[in-house]
């Protein structure tokens, strides 16, 4: 992945999806917004307790630099529930209930996803030209969240996971991963990815997840960046608890 900055907003963006022109995202980081205090300064949550005006302005900024219509999010509850979106939401500020993946084929509709600490996990069919975004945390992977957003592209679109292409943003890396309770969150299944005592590589598991539905492995791009270790870039629960929520964008871009 490549860090670029866009209308005052530094990004992360993937070179895979950089290939497709006629797909327009980021993976924003903590920087260029107007919120304060322990959201400071691009937080794109109104469920943290920061101004819902500050959250409205920093997501107007994010639109500009990406130069789209409008954003939808959903309320994420750590899930498996998809929402199609074919169409800008009348409000703004209301949020898709209880949704962790998002799907739509809208140009200049851009799909949010808020995280801190959580990945955000894109995909898109180059063919069916369909884009979706997933708020996948541990509790997802456990779900096999992002096993299941390739089974309803296919049902949905006839997409085929070989010609998808995944970018995986920054996010909890192996080095701040502990799981001091793991026998009872993680199955045993999942026990392979611990790299020492407690800590997990949860990167490596969505990827695995990821090639196990379908997808090729060298069509998948991993930012391997972690937001606990990088506190001037990125909002961190684990390192902050009371913290803002960075976001990630994709789209088709409008004609």
């Amino acid at each position: 992945m490549v860090v670029e900055e866009a209308a005052g907003l530094k990004l992360y963006r993937s070179s895979w999806l950089d290939s497709f022109p006629e797909v327009v995202h980021g993976f924003f980081t903590r920087r260029g917004g107007v919120s304060t205090g322990p959201y400071r300064s691009l937080n794109l949550s109104f469920a943290v307790g920061d101004r819902p005006r500050q959250v409205a302005h920093n997501r107007r900024l994010v639109q500009q630099a990406l130069g789209l219509a409008a954003l939808a999010s959903g309320a994420q509850v750590h899930g498996r529930q998809e929402a199609v979106i074919t169409r800008a939401p009348r409000n703004p500020g209301r949020e898709i209930p209880e949704v962790d993946v998002l799907i739509s084929r809208e140009p200049g509709l851009g799909l949010l996803v808020k995280q801190a600490d959580c990945q955000a996990v894109m995909l898109y069919d180059p063919g069916r030209r369909v884009v979706a975004n997933i708020h996948c945390g541990w509790r997802g992977q456990v779900a096999n969240i992002l096993g299941k957003a390739v089974v309803r592209l296919t049902q949905l679109f006839g997409c085929r996971p070989g010609d998808l292409v995944a970018a995986i943003g920054p996010s909890l890396g192996p080095c701040c991963a502990e799981f001091k309770n793991f026998p009872r969150e993680f199955p045993p299944a999942l026990w392979a990815y611990q790299v020492r005592p407690t800590y997990f590589d949860l990167w490596a598991l969505s990827r695995d997840q990821l090639t196990e539905a379908g997808l090729r492995s060298e069509r998948i791009d991993l930012a391997g960046v972690c937001t606990r270790c990088h506190g001037d870039d990125f909002f961190s629960y684990r390192r902050e608890k009371t913290t803002g929520r960075q976001g990630a964008v994709i789209a088709l871009r409008p004609p």
